[in-house]
């Protein structure tokens, strides 16, 4: 009578390995997560002139296209397209009509500016980024800060003699490199800046008019927002004109 028993044995025991054989595996940790796809900055929609004589409103992207009209330091307008030929051109919807302006990020910028209009017998103006505050200090310099901690100021006076330090005494300079500032050729000096960026530009912009522009800014500062600043800054004296 034992026969039996080891049939149905048997029996149990090929059905627990059949069963065995047909369950799929379990992974071994819990399924990776897809990396999300990154999204797409979305185009500009306006574009704002910093050159500060301003650029030519043109009726085709070519710098040989007829001028509308020319578009003033500070104007800002909607964006219809775009094309790289040429040197690069926005198409701009104007008051009246549609043309073209330069791309060229020295004439041109898709970010927000507010403007600074000095009066007085100096007269100077410039472009500073939107977010910006700027006071007058005890000395009679502009300051110009940044919620990042960056600063500019401006200093003027009769003639670069009567300046101020561009910066403390005893301060190594880093670096000079050549600028230019509403046609006027300069030196840039960057100082070695302990815990950040130092930069000065000092000239004479005409006679009885003298500018002392000093950056400051954090480790972080690359002295972009100041390179900008110094190429919208404007004051009396006729430069080149309209570009391109």
């Amino acid at each position: 009578m034992r026969a039996p028993v080891t049939c149905t044995l048997l029996v149990v025991v090929a059905a627990v390995v059949a069963g065995c054989g047909a369950s799929s595996p379990r992974p071994a940790g819990p399924s990776p997560r897809p990396s999300p796809t990154p999204s797409a900055s979305p185009p500009p929609t306006s574009v704002t002139v910093i050159a500060p004589d301003g650029v030519n409103f043109r009726t085709a992207p070519s710098t040989t296209a007829p001028v509308i009209q020319v578009i003033s330091q500070g104007v800002t307008l909607p964006i219809v397209s775009e094309t790289s030929a040429g040197g690069g051109w926005w198409e701009v919807r104007g008051n009246t009509a549609t043309g073209w302006v330069t791309s060229n990020p020295e004439d041109t910028s898709t970010a927000s500016f507010q403007t600074y209009q000095s009066g007085g017998s100096s007269n100077w103006s410039v472009l500073y980024p939107a977010g910006w505050q700027f006071a007058q200090l005890p000395t009679g310099a502009i300051d110009f800060n940044g919620p990042g901690g960056e600063s500019i100021s401006v200093t003027t006076a009769a003639s670069t003699a009567q300046l101020p330090p561009a910066a403390p005494s005893g301060t190594a300079t880093s670096g000079v490199s050549a600028v230019v500032v509403y046609g006027v050729t300069t030196s840039l000096v960057t100082f070695a800046a302990a815990n950040g960026y130092l930069g000065a530009v000092a000239f004479q912009a005409s006679p009885g008019l003298a500018f002392l522009i000093v950056a400051k800014g954090g480790a972080a500062t690359t002295g972009a927002d100041f390179q900008l600043f110094l190429g919208t800054f404007k004051f009396p004296l006729p430069a080149a004109g309209a570009t391109p």
